[in-house]
């Protein structure tokens, strides 16, 4: 499974770019998923207090789920972490989150304020062209193009890596063949720390130590 998140202000073309890139992922034959993310203190599914799913609620039901003839809906009494919400979405090839902030995945940014250390493209309001921090992506002209580069960079999603780890480093070296691979920061941090959560558990690690993984 694959996650990346399109981040920006309101209007800034974040759930265009969602759009687009779902139609262009689907097209080419993978399982989408998608989560929005509500900046809306009071949102709640279903708000009506005498409504039959609050009534549940109400009662003690502390996990309420509605299904009708189309359509399934879990309700849970708190904001579950992101991590919690994307162990749903396994069996997915790709997950689009809008407007999540609070986990370290690929992310592309929209308005120039949204810049972050896991940045690696640019769509939305920045896509039109002039922006030079990231390669930049017009996706109502060429979502192909931003859709390549998302099959190119953006890594499996690890629930092993910690975004909160305090030192994560940056500090991988990658060659197949003898040719060396460029890696993003932000995939040598998940790599590295894939790589010490295994080494960690065996007898004979030390912390501080070089460690070096060969594959044939």
């Amino acid at each position: 499974m694959k996650v990346f998140t399109v981040v920006g202000t309101s209007g800034s073309g974040k759930t265009t770019t969602i759009e687009r890139v779902v139609e262009e992922l689907c097209r080419r034959g993978y399982r989408v998923g998608s989560v929005k993310e509500i900046h809306f203190e009071a949102f709640a599914i279903d708000p009506v207090p005498t409504s039959n799913t609050r009534r549940h609620r109400a009662a003690g039901a502390s996990l309420v789920t509605a299904r009708g003839y189309y359509e399934t809906d879990v309700l849970y009494p708190e904001k579950l972490p992101m991590g919690d919400i994307l162990r749903h979405y396994r069996d997915y090839d790709w997950v689009a989150l809008e407007g999540v902030d609070d986990l370290s995945v690929p992310a592309i940014i929209c308005t120039p304020d949204k810049l972050r250390d896991n940045a690696i493209c640019a769509a939305g309001r920045l896509g039109g062209g002039g922006y030079q921090v990231l390669p930049a992506f017009n996706v109502l002209e060429n979502a192909e193009a931003l859709c390549d580069f998302l099959e190119a960079n953006v890594p499996d999603y690890l629930e092993c890596w910690n975004p909160n780890d305090p030192d994560p480093g940056a500090d991988i070296n990658l060659t197949v063949d003898g040719r060396d691979i460029r890696m993003v920061p932000f995939v040598q941090k998940i790599l590295r720390n894939a790589v010490l959560g295994v080494a960690k558990e065996l007898e004979g690690y030390r912390d501080g130590a070089e460690v070096e993984v060969r594959l044939k």
